[in-house]
Formats: C-alpha cells, structure tokens, sequence
C-alpha cells in the first residue's frame, strides 16, 4: 500500500509588541484552520511583566507556540522582533508572516495552499494588505488588494497605497505584483534562508527593502485573489506602538531610512551602525535591481513614479484624493510621533519651551489688535498655546486628523469656550472669526495647496491671518508633509508686506509670525 504523503506544515510568524490582541489572534489562527495540527507558531513576546498580564488571558495550542519573551524595554522594533522569530523556525514547509492584531477566514490554510499553487511560477510568494476587522471580531467587507507605488515621502522612502476589489468580482488567479505587505505575507520556507528579515530597519522602508529583495532573488510577488486575513487598522486607547515608549526610537528610525538610501538609492552613508551587517541583507543576483525598478515602475535616485515626480502626481489628482492623501499622510504623523518630540506630537517647534518668548509676544499682539474669537488651524494638541488660549472668548480648533479633534474635545472639555472641528484647509472654508491662525501648518504643504489655503482663508471673511514666514525671498518645492522655510511675500504667493511681524525668539532662524489682513488679499 502506498504511504500517503504527509501534510505540509506552515510556520505563522507574530511580532508582538504588548498587545492584548495577540492572544486572540493565535486563538482565531487555530480555530479557523482548515488542519490546526499542522500549524505552528513563532511569537517574539514584547512586553512589561509588571503591566501587561491582559496580554496572556488566554493560551491557545501552547504545544504548538514557540515563543521568545524580551522585556519590551529592550526591543529594537518590529522588524528586529521578525528576525528573531525566524530563529524558531524548525524545517515546516510554508511561511506565513501575520500582525500580532489579526483575523482569519475559515479554512484559511488550504484557501493559502491552493492559491499558491495557482500562480504560474514555482517561487511565488503572496502578500497584500489584509481586509479590515474591529476588536473583538468584527470583520470588515470581504476586500482583496494590489499594493501600489503611492508617493516617496519627505525622508525620499516610497510610501504605498494599494487598489481594492470586492472578493466576488477577484480576479480568477493571483495578481502579479512588485510589492510586499508586512502583515499578510505566505511564501514556501525557503524564503527564510534565502532573504532573511533584516533586523537594523526600524519600520518605514520595511516592506519595500524585502519587496526588492526578494524580487532580486527571483522570487515572484502575487497580490492574493482570495481573503485570507483581516487586519485591525483603527487605534485601540491601549495600543502601544515601540515609539510609544521609545525616547531613541528616532534614532533607530535615521538611521533605517539610511540604510534603506544606501541600498535602494545608491545614496552614500558614512555611519557604520547605520549599515551594520549589511552585508548579510543584501539584493539579489538572480535578477538585477533596474530591471525590478523597470517591473515596479519606480525609479528610485530620482524619485519617480511611472515616470512622475510627486508634484506631477498631485496635481493630476482629483481635490477629494488629494484631500484624502492629506489626512492619512497627517494621521501617520500623529500616530507614529513622526516629528520625534518627547513633549508634544505637534513637534519640537512646539515645546513649551520653544515656545516661551512667541506665546508673550503673540498674546500682547492679539489684544492689540482686538481678537476676542480665533481660529487655530493645524492646532494639533494645543501644547504651546494652551497656556494662553483661555483669554479668547472663543477659541475654535481646527485639525485634520480626527482622532486629533477627538482627543483635544475630551482633553479640554471643562474649557467651555473651546471647541473642535476637523477641516481640510485647502478644500474646507472656516468660520468668519477675528483671526486665523497658521502656525507651522503651510510649511508642510506643497504650493498649490497653499495656495488652496491661502483663498479658503480669504473667504472665511476673517479679519486676520496670522501665518508662519520666513524673509528669505524664494519658496523651494515640497510634498505633503514635508518641511520647508516659507516665504508668504515670494512667489508663487506674493502676499503684501505684513501688517506686522512676530518674532519667535529663536536666534538665526528668522522664523516668524506674520499678519495681514485678510481683506488686502485680493
């Protein structure tokens, strides 16, 4: 009698970083395998003994669990924390790499196997971004995506955005794709040994770096025609992200981004640690990396998308997907304190400290000119102007990002003159109040934007503008979310000399507050 064939096993990788979430995904995992016996995990377990026992509630399978445990005080991040997981790997056949906050469909393991099978190459690999779920189990619309180049961002990394397509109208087989999503990435084994995580990214440039890898390898990327995962998107009060409870996590973060430069770019790098072990990460030789830039339609040292640069792209956009672009862009920011202030997610231009000299000059200016009502545009966590925003019989705050505009409404609801509001400056127009004011807000955006924001501030009926400026006589281009030293009066602006000029105290920066009036920007 023939031996039958033995089942496949699979290896499901979970970076954890104190998430209660984890132990319910690896129950979900079990549950909804087709054949669970075959199923076995790697966790990296980050967390504070002292804090975080609503992480362990629950024990699925712990026979079937490999676990590493790291005081989440000594963790060096996500992609640090994958490296460490492959490490328990022990020979199964199939690699499965999910978020420690996930979900799945019934049967998802054969639903992977037979979709593996399908894509017309022996080395295909499948990822994309998941499908969408709320804690505890409220899965979203069956949506199957194509990750797609987006944009680079002010560091000069590619950012993505992906295509979605309801699952009944899925392409019939997987769709070839240049691109990999952390959290939903299948591929048989070999992958480990051939293009192993690399430890030094902190984050961004993670999916990107091993999209090239393993392409290079002659590995093929196919976006799955089938849900398999769902993935929580929103932020839970008690998520904890590494930077969250990282000082240094900047500093990790630099350093990533110039190793992802020197290895996609070219760009040289003079920091040793930047590029430590390098060498054991590197591209591939079976296929060269301008013939994966020719298949991803990217060039990266000069920043082109489909032979576009960002502002090209942007202008071609349609108002409602540029405004999109804007909060997510904003929104990543705040999530992530991706301006790396320990004080303030508004930034280190908004310290108290920083601040000291502007918020006396500013409160004295405001009442020399008689505002009694003003709008804070950009008004992030009110940091900075906090200390003197109650001497407005009506302060009205305005931000991009509502989960901004939720927490300020909870944070300062005894402040019964203070209110909040979500706004797209460039498409959205205010209130008529005494004053606007645009601290720190238009140096992040691209001209025509400003622009955009500029007229929406003239029809607001507004008395003042109150804006950020700088006396240099030129404006250099920027993406969103970028940064650059603004002059109002200089073109493409060309707004009148200002009323008046508030310094803001900070020796050679030229930084100021300018005002004018709203009625002379004809």
């Amino acid at each position: 009698m023939a031996r039958k064939a033995a089942m496949p096993r699979i290896f499901v990788s979970i970076a954890s970083y104190r998430d209660t979430e984890c132990q319910w995904t690896v129950k979900d995992l079990f549950a909804k395998a087709r054949h669970p016996d075959r199923v076995f995990v790697g966790i990296c377990w980050q967390f504070i003994a002292a804090e975080d026992a609503d992480c362990f509630l629950e024990r699925t399978r712990p026979e079937q669990c490999r676990v590493i445990e790291v005081d989440a005080r000594e963790s060096r991040g996500v992609c640090w924390a994958r490296s460490q997981i492959q490490s328990l790997w022990q020979g199964e056949e199939y690699f499965f790499q999910v978020d420690a906050h996930s979900r799945f469909v019934q049967d998802w393991d054969e639903i992977s196997l037979d979709m593996l099978r399908s894509c017309p190459s022996e080395r295909a690999v499948l990822s994309a971004y998941p499908a969408t779920y709320t804690p505890p189990d409220k899965l979203g619309k069956d949506i199957v995506s194509v990750i797609t180049a987006k944009e680079f961002d002010d560091r000069g990394l590619l950012a993505f955005g992906s295509k979605g397509t309801p699952a009944e109208k899925a392409p019939k087989t997987p769709t070839p794709t240049a691109f990999i999503g952390a959290g939903l990435f299948f591929a048989p084994a070999a992958v480990i040994r051939e293009v192993p995580y690399d430890p030094y990214i902190y984050f961004t440039g993670e999916e990107i770096t091993l999209a090239a890898r393993l392409w290079t390898n002659g590995w093929d990327i196919f976006a799955p025609n089938r849900v398999t995962v769902y993935h929580e998107y929103s932020e839970r009060p008690n998520k904890r992200r590494h930077w969250h409870d990282h000082k240094l996590w900047t500093t990790m973060s630099d350093r990533a981004k110039l190793r992802v430069r020197h290895l996609l770019d070219g760009e040289p790098c003079t920091d040793a640690e930047a590029l430590r072990d390098i060498g054991n990460y590197p591209l591939g030789t079976k296929r060269s990396f301008a013939e994966y830039e020719a298949f991803a339609g990217v060039d990266f040292r000069k920043k082109l998308i489909g032979g576009k640069t960002a502002e090209e792209i942007e202008a071609a956009l349609p108002p409602v997907e540029r405004s999109k672009r804007l909060q997510t862009r904003f929104a990543d920011i705040w999530r992530s304190n991706g301006w790396g202030s320990a004080e303030t997610r508004s930034g280190p231009g908004s310290t108290l400290k920083q601040t000291e000299t502007l918020r006396t000059r500013l409160s004295d200016t405001l009442r020399q000119l008689g505002v009694r009502t003003l709008i804070d545009v950009g008004c992030g966590d009110l940091n900075w102007i906090s200390p003197i925003s109650g001497q407005f019989d009506l302060y009205l705050g305005f931000d991009v990002v509502e989960e901004i505009v939720a927490e300020m409404r909870q944070k300062f609801a005894d402040r019964k003159s203070h209110f909040f509001n979500a706004a797209d400056i460039t498409r959205d127009v205010l209130p008529a109040a005494d004053a606007i004011l645009c601290r720190d807000v238009l140096t992040h955006l691209s001209h025509p934007l400003v622009a955009d924001a500029l007229a929406n501030f003239r029809k607001s009926k507004s008395r003042y503008l109150i804006a950020t400026s700088f006396k240099r006589g030129k404006n250099d281009p920027v993406r969103v979310g970028g940064w650059q030293a603004i002059d109002l009066c200089a073109p493409p602006f060309n707004l009148p000399p200002p009323l008046m000029v508030i310094g803001e105290g900070l020796q050679n920066s030229g930084k100021a507050l300018s005002v004018w009036s709203l009625e002379s920007l004809k």
